[in-house]
């Protein structure tokens, strides 16, 4: 079991966080031209011949948006899959789920949508899947620009994540100015305008353009989406009433997440037909590791209070991912949300 002592030092969770981070933007800025390995155009190979395929082609069903917010005052993006049944009977809604996180999501689990309704094992309602991401001009820094997007007001970012930008910087992988930029973002984590663009402006624009079952709407994130998910739970979003928080970034005593749960259990408003379904990797509990104190003590706080102090008619399920770790267990969490909440029969 770690103690304080055994724990990992600032620095070296800084130095996880940065590669992660690295991780992210390098792919993206190093796209723009290939080399040989020595600087020189790469060669053809014999017989084939390289080239990019369209959107169209890697996801025929897909719909890609942008979208300008007036009251978060950013650019988002919108992935949009229906179901494959849609177009056979023009007068039926469906059900619709938001994905934070699209950049990294939209491409792991948009191939697996459509197939997923005729899964004879664990079939899944029809949806329209919604993953909401950054515009084409920010999709690069998306590691960094959820941070301010995804933290309730008030929420303490941790020290780590300030080291992760000025090692960015140092490293010459980010210039000074954009990582003051992040570093301002940071200081002033504004969820609740996040949750307001959802609600208030992507949401209505498209239900003019889709078919969508205006009581059946679900959201789903992981980490710090995860941790988004619960907050919108608990504030009991109007529109979100099926949400998913997978390994949610509650990090601290000091989490807004459990403030603002001691106030929503004061104040016994009604949670009926809500569904809050919250999943953990199995390597983030039992594993030493910075995810143990980082992470897992947080999700397991929160599972805690709704089990000794529920929301009045919150159903709330729950899952430990076997095998999984942080980085891994983004993907089965998304199916068991779906076999939670949206499972057929």
């Amino acid at each position: 079991m770690n103690t304080p002592e055994d724990r990992p030092s600032p620095s070296s969770i800084g130095s996880l966080v940065t590669e992660a981070a690295v991780a992210a933007i390098t792919p993206a800025r190093a796209a723009a031209g290939r080399t040989d390995g020595n600087g020189g155009a790469a060669t053809p190979l014999f017989g084939l011949t390289e080239t990019t395929p369209s959107f169209d082609a890697l996801f025929p069903s897909t719909r890609y948006f942008e979208i300008d917010s007036n009251i978060a005052g950013e650019r988002f993006s919108a992935w949009v899959t229906p179901p494959a049944q849609y177009d056979a009977d023009p007068t039926r809604a469906y059900p619709v789920v938001y994905q934070v996180d699209g950049n990294l999501f939209f491409p792991t689990t948009t191939p697996f949508h459509q197939p997923g309704q005729s899964d004879t094992m664990s079939p899944q309602l029809p949806f329209i899947l919604v993953s909401v991401g950054y515009s084409a001009q920010e999709s690069h820094a998306w590691a960094w620009l959820r941070v301010r997007d995804l933290l309730p007001p008030g929420e303490k970012v941790p020290d780590v994540m300030m080291q992760a930008v000025d090692m960015t910087v140092q490293a010459g992988l980010m210039p000074r100015e954009e990582g003051d930029r992040y570093l301002e973002m940071f200081a002033n984590p504004a969820a609740d305008k996040f949750l307001a663009f959802l609600e208030q402006e992507l949401h209505p624009q498209l239900a003019k353009a889709f078919r969508i079952d205006a009581d059946n709407v679900g959201l789903w994130g992981v980490s710090y989406g995860g941790l988004f998910a619960a907050y919108v739970a608990i504030k009991r979003s109007d529109l979100f009433k099926r949400i998913g928080a997978s390994s949610p970034g509650i990090i601290g005593e000091d989490s807004q997440i459990f403030e603002l749960y001691r106030e929503a259990v004061a104040t016994q408003r009604d949670y009926s037909d809500r569904h809050l379904h919250i999943t953990l990797g199995a390597r983030e509990l039992a594993q030493p590791s910075i995810y143990q104190w980082l992470l897992a003590r947080g999700t397991t706080r929160l599972l805690a209070e709704t089990s000794q102090n529920p929301l009045p008619g919150l159903q709330v399920s729950t899952e430990i991912i076997p095998l999984e770790s942080h980085l891994s267990g983004g993907v089965p969490a998304w199916f068991s949300f779906l076999r939670a909440c949206y499972l057929r029969g």
